[in-house]
């Protein structure tokens, strides 16, 4: 799931990856809470439930996946620009719940940095930030399978 992050200020800018799995920090409950459309105690609650869905999910999955493709689409994207690297995070958004394979949420950047902004807006730079992300699901779907031969 591909989007774009906003905060209240805007000096913040970055590329981050989340997957689905309880929130670890303050921060995390701020976009579920902002991505899902509900206050940060629903968030709380959805965690809850979320702690019983875990037990037949691809947390760890997802996890291998957010952490290949946040390197291949930093890596590349840093060739061109100053991009600051956010990390993986984990919190509980809806978009993410039910999915039977691997599954991540993209943040492009933030939409509240004026240069991230302009830069959004640019085809030359989601052309490239979609190449790191194709290259990181390239990578991850590359160490699943020689995983899978031995």
């Amino acid at each position: 799931s591909l989007h774009v992050n906003a905060h209240n200020s805007s000096k913040v800018h970055g590329l981050e990856i989340y997957y689905l799995n309880l929130a670890n920090s303050k921060e995390a409950v701020r976009v579920a809470a902002r991505e899902n459309s509900v206050s940060a105690k629903k968030i709380s609650d959805l965690q809850l439930i979320l702690s019983d869905l875990m037990l037949n999910s691809k947390i760890e999955e997802s996890e291998n996946l957010a952490q290949k493709v946040l390197g291949d689409t930093w890596a590349y994207s840093r060739k061109f620009y100053k991009v600051n690297d956010h990390g993986v995070r984990r919190a509980p958004f809806y978009v993410l719940m039910g999915a039977q394979m691997p599954a991540i949420l993209v943040e492009l950047g933030y939409i509240t940095n004026p240069t991230e902004r302009k830069r959004l807006q640019n085809y030359a730079y989601l052309k490239r930030m979609a190449w790191g992300i194709a290259q990181g699901i390239r990578s991850y779907h590359q160490d699943i399978t020689s995983f899978a031969q031995r």
